[in-house]
């Protein structure tokens, strides 16, 4: 008598249990329809995918390539547009599917006239036997018959290279279930999902129960009739579907390839401060001015680090709320050069200008402004301070790249006290100009030890600013307290900061999820401080926002308990979307709306009750 396999097999409770996999890779592709592309076979084969399927008729002693009798050409065959494409591959990589390794199925749907199309695929086949014998070739390509296949009783009718695409409801003995290399079936059986949005509560715990039931029994998982999304995508990996199919191939790969990369957990949650507000949009002088910029930080970047940091950031805590148009003088898209030009001299610029008009004229920027009031500025980066954001506040160069110019420029400049990185690009006798004007450290330990009067220019270490997922450390808050500290105790009329949180723009350029979120999260440590320094202060506004923001970035999943975060980047350059500006204490007010960004620079300039 014939056991019901299946069910059998699923009451031993997972004796031979197969766990979902613990990590997607693209050996978990299927390229479903693959016949329907361009390119069949070359397509999905050069993006790796791990099932490629074909779609198989029998005409007379040829198996040809379709999905209905009516688009049936002869021209088309199997021979031409897998078997012989495949075994040049093979030939190439030194008798593996893939030259790195990776494991190939090619899944074989039969349409009509099952045994007699696959007694001639047999005999198509057998002068390559070996290239499919997976039992006894460990490199071999896995053939998996689907569609029109025997009775499972029939199996061992057929050569033992082919394996069977087994279904839910069918009885296997012992012995055919060997020969199921897969149990697939329609998603349609359990949802009408469309692809978006979340699959019901009571759908997906029966799509969920279903994974689980085959995969105790020890075979993997495939869903056909999936829509073709993201989304959807996502929604099977965390079923722990084996194999996710799509039509739209590259959509795909990309997502797998990149999966780490759009990805992110965050390497430690802090508690945000709570702001007094006491002073917090009062019409009043304000004798300080702490300017931070998130460089290529927009508001999905703000996001993920609220989402990050369990639902809440220092950034959350503002109450006056803007947006800057960030455009330059010549592009929808800004660079930073142009962003930080806006900002430093209030006129647009030519992407690329340091401190300079469209017509290569320098401009005064605000520390020459304000070093008319004897009110001292200081820059912090976490990056070269050759880079086009600080150098914006203190050089006039028509281009961002002369970084050796931009540096000749800084001992010509006001600016009382840098701290970032790159001091390989100063000459020899910059260097020595910069000593005459006050004192050159290496660390900031040595700035708060030294207590100077002098102009301070601090030079770190490259490795001091790496990024902060690779163990970069508190530097940019150290550097935010010995700065404020500097400042204060050198400039009794009042100072102006302008900190960079540098490198969320470099992992918005890498599209890299968790690069972005953990450099989100250093920076929102600063901005704390800031608020914390303001309210003991009493007469220091806070001003945040972004030069531009890079990658286009959005997400798409996300946990406020873990902090763990899925998205995608659109670009790996900047965004010509407006970025949020938020204030805090004297005048926070004047920040609020939608503006162009060069209007910043009025603004700032009004909160010390000045004028260009």
């Amino acid at each position: 008598m014939k056991k019901h396999f299946f069910l059998f097999l699923a009451m031993l409770l997972g004796t031979k249990a197969l766990a979902q996999p613990a990590a997607y890779s693209m050996k978990n592709t299927h390229a479903h329809n693959d016949y329907l592309h361009d390119l069949p076979f070359y397509e999905a084969y050069s993006l790796h995918f791990g099932m490629i399927e074909a779609d198989l008729f029998k005409q007379g002693e040829e198996l040809v390539v379709a999905h209905e009798k009516e688009s049936i050409r002869l021209n088309r065959t199997f021979k031409t547009l897998y078997l012989e494409p495949l075994l040049k591959q093979i030939a190439l990589n030194d008798g593996k599917s893939y030259k790195d390794g990776q494991r190939l199925q090619l899944l074989i749907d039969i349409k009509e006239d099952g045994e007699q199309a696959l007694k001639l695929l047999e005999k198509q086949l057998k002068p390559y036997r070996n290239y499919f014998d997976v039992k006894n070739n460990q490199n071999a390509v896995q053939i998996v018959i689907s569609g029109d296949m025997p009775q499972s009783t029939d199996f061992d009718k057929f050569d033992e290279i082919f394996y069977f695409d087994g279904r839910r409801n069918q009885n296997y003995s012992s012995k055919s279930f060997e020969r199921v290399a897969l149990l697939s079936t329609s998603i349609t059986d359990f949802t009408r999902w469309n692809g978006k949005g979340l699959i019901t509560a009571s759908q997906y715990l029966k799509v969920k129960n279903f994974v689980d039931s085959v995969h105790r029994i020890g075979k993997p998982v495939r869903f056909w009739a999936v829509p073709n999304s993201l989304t959807a995508y996502k929604a099977l990996m965390k079923l722990g579907v084996d194999y996710i199919g799509t039509d739209n191939l590259s959509e795909l790969a990309n997502y797998i390839k990149n999966l780490e990369a759009f990805s992110a957990k965050p390497i430690a949650q802090h508690i945000p401060y709570l702001p007094t507000y006491q002073t917090d949009g009062i019409q009043k002088k304000s004798k300080n001015i702490i300017f931070l910029i998130g460089d290529g930080m927009g508001l999905a970047q703000i996001y993920s680090g609220i989402a990050a940091n369990g639902g809440k950031l220092n950034w959350t805590n503002f109450k006056h709320i803007g947006f800057s148009k960030t455009n330059s003088a010549d592009s929808f898209c800004t660079d930073s050069a142009a962003g930080a030009t806006a900002f430093s001299t209030g006129e647009k610029t030519n992407n690329r200008y340091i401190g300079m008009n469209t017509k290569q004229q320098a401009l005064e920027n605000i520390s020459e402004i304000l070093d008319k009031k004897n009110i001292k500025v200081g820059l912090v980066v976490s990056e070269e301070i050759t880079g086009a954001t600080p150098a914006s506040f203190y050089a006039h160069q028509p281009e961002r790249d002369w970084f050796q110019l931009i540096a000749d420029d800084l001992p010509n400049s006001p600016i009382a006290l840098t701290i970032g990185a790159g001091k390989e690009s100063f000459r020899k006798e910059t260097l020595e100009k910069l000593s005459k004007k006050g004192k050159i450290f290496t660390t900031i330990e040595a700035l708060k030890e030294a207590k100077t009067k002098e102009k301070a220019y601090v030079f770190v270490d490259k490795n001091e600013v790496r990024p902060k997922h690779e163990g970069r450390g508190e530097y940019l808050s150290e550097a935010f307290e010995a700065a404020v500290k500097q400042l204060e105790s050198t400039s009794p009329n009042g100072f102006f900061l302008m900190l960079e949180g540098s490198k969320i723009d470099w992992g918005g350029h890498a599209n890299q999820l968790n690069y972005v979120t953990n450099e989100m999260l250093d920076f929102d440590k600063v901005i704390g401080k800031a608020l914390e320094y303001a309210d003991k202060n009493g007469e220091t506004t806070i001003i945040v926002t972004a030069d531009h923001e890079t990658g286009g970035l959005s997400l798409l999943e996300g946990d406020f308990k873990s902090g763990k975060l899925e998205g995608n980047f659109s670009t790996n350059d900047h965004s010509g979307i407006a970025v949020p500006v938020v204030a805090y204490g004297p005048n926070a007010q004047l920040f609020t709306g939608f503006y162009e960004n060069n209007t910043i620079f009025e603004k700032l300039l009004k909160c010390l009750n000045l004028k260009r």
